[in-house]
């Protein structure tokens, strides 16, 4: 056989590999994305202090939210942040890790994604999409609640969440943690085109629409989605701020980092906390 032939040889199995391996990723990126759909729960959501559990009935399935009321007394109706969180996690991971916001007279709403925990379905990013709308919808109506003044918290894939929502409804402002500007940028790391992502997540194109504030947070040390894609998803927004701490991607340590120093200015200015509320 010629040399001309092997190498012809050569080149056909190395692209038949190739193609072999776009195909396993295509099938298999629900599975990569959405590793967190695998993760067992228990059949009741874990007890906290006034924790509310709200099932609603969408077309992506029966999805469960966990509000938590703001733990000070409000004269009025009480701001709210919806949280998303990351991919590899469920709502009741962050039970009592959103302390921090009912302390200073915010309530949270944990929105379960669709598959996940509790919730029927299969993620997607429409389905995703269509969670947090009808999570949204719901607390909205809720006369304890002013819908002025809800405003969206995202970890990692959870900032494509929120980013989803502000999309479709009025939140007053941002926080995305560990966040990045869409899901493509990982789509180097596996020699794969981007067009082969049926989920996108195109966080850049929302944050550059986005009328309100956002504060973009970082970890120095995040090797899953590095520091300069933050930094450049906070570039996109018309008012934003942004913030670089000394972690990795589970960049949530409210005790050790300084997210409050930060973040309670940050709500202030937005109208969504009071200054004497400050600490």
């Amino acid at each position: 056989m010629s040399v001309k032939k092997i190498l012809s040889w050569v080149a056909g199995m190395l692209a038949a590999l190739y193609v072999g391996f776009l195909t396993f990723l295509f099938f298999a990126q629900t599975s990569i994305i959405y590793p967190g759909a695998k993760n067992r729960v228990d059949t009741s959501p874990p007890q906290a202090s006034g924790l509310e559990v709200l099932v609603l009935s969408t077309s992506a399935g029966q999805v469960e939210s966990l509000f938590l009321p703001s733990a000070v007394s409000n004269s009025g109706s009480q701001p709210v942040v919806i949280f998303g969180h990351g991919n590899g996690e469920v709502t009741d991971y962050w039970v009592s890790g959103l302390d921090g916001f009912r302390e200073r007279g915010i309530g949270v709403l944990l929105v379960e994604y669709p598959g996940y925990g509790r919730s029927t379905g299969s993620p997607s990013e429409r389905s995703i999409r269509t969670a947090m709308d009808a999570a949204y919808d719901r607390i909205a109506a809720d006369p304890r609640v002013d819908r002025t003044r809800i405003f969206g918290f995202g970890q990692s894939l959870g900032g494509g969440a929120i980013c989803l929502l502000a999309k479709d409804r009025s939140l007053r402002a941002l926080i995305l943690l560990s966040t990045f500007p869409s899901l493509d940028i990982f789509t180097a790391g596996y020699w794969a085109p981007s067009f082969l992502l049926r989920d996108h997540f195109d966080n850049l194109s929302t944050v550059a629409h986005f009328p309100g504030p956002v504060l973009a947070i970082h970890g120095r040390d995040d090797e899953l989605i590095p520091w300069q894609q933050g930094r450049r998803l906070a570039a996109a927004a018309a008012h934003a701020t942004f913030r670089l701490y000394k972690c990795g991607h589970g960049c949530w340590d409210p005790e050790h980092l300084p997210f409050w120093k930060d973040a309670e200015p940050f709500l202030i200015d937005a109208g969504l906390m009071q200054a004497v509320r400050a600490r």
